[in-house]
């Protein structure tokens, strides 16, 4: 296990750590899922959370039992459908939408020198960062076109390790879904899960609000 003292790297998951777009995403896939006749769940929420797009919809399908029902060409229609209505809803976001404590966390990792990047499932995750203002933290994120396969794989997470420059026992990885945190884990990375320690038991760390991210509330939870 890497120490807290060879940490030189923070690599951020994007929906449900710096912002809650996670809403918006939930609401868009919601419009397509009734659309199709599936019944929108709590637990479907959150076997999508953290996917792609292609994933979330393959998820929704298969709890209509629609697996079967769609070809590859109409998938990717949905998949469009899901972002347009994503889209739309994004251009009121703005810095208010940054969850709390997120923008002192930032200013204090920077202050001490340490690299940050996006590593999110989202392909919209530049035209958040820029509608959030956060540009000058984040010049780094993860080109999901780079990689090939997204979470849970560890894919994400190593690029994003490999363009800060960084060996993954240098880095830590922070994200609020199950499937980000495996990706974490899989990529043999320190993972910080922030939300239901329930949820996200296989975290290293827990943490139920970005509230509680502080250099030293990371550094006194770090694995012995």
């Amino acid at each position: 296990m890497t120490t807290f003292s060879n940490v030189k790297g923070v690599l951020f998951d994007l929906n449900g750590i710096i912002t809650d777009s996670w809403l918006y995403h939930s609401k868009s896939w919601r419009q397509v899922a009734e659309s199709i006749g599936v019944q929108w769940s709590d637990q479907l929420e959150e076997a999508i959370k953290g996917r792609d797009r292609i994933d979330s919809l393959n998820a929704i399908l298969s709890a209509g039992g629609l697996e079967d029902a769609y070809f590859d060409q109409q998938k990717e229609a949905l998949a469009d459908k899901k972002n347009a209505i994503y889209q739309q809803m994004l251009e009121v976001m703005n810095p208010n939408d940054i969850l709390p404590g997120i923008h002192d966390f930032l200013a204090e990792l920077k202050q001490n020198g340490y690299k940050m990047i996006i590593a999110s499932a989202s392909a919209n995750a530049p035209k958040e960062i820029q509608k959030l203002e956060l540009e000058d933290y984040f010049p780094l994120i993860v080109d999901l076109n780079q990689i090939k396969h997204n979470k849970p794989a560890p894919d994400v997470f190593l690029k994003a390790a490999e363009m800060i420059g960084l060996s993954v026992d240098q880095c830590v990885g922070i994200d609020d879904g199950v499937v980000g945190v495996e990706s974490i884990n899989a990529a043999g990375i320190v993972s910080i899960g922030v939300g239901d320690p329930k949820v996200l038991k296989m975290a290293d760390i827990h943490f139920s609000s970005t509230k509680d991210l502080t250099l030293a509330n990371i550094r006194q939870a770090w694995p012995k």
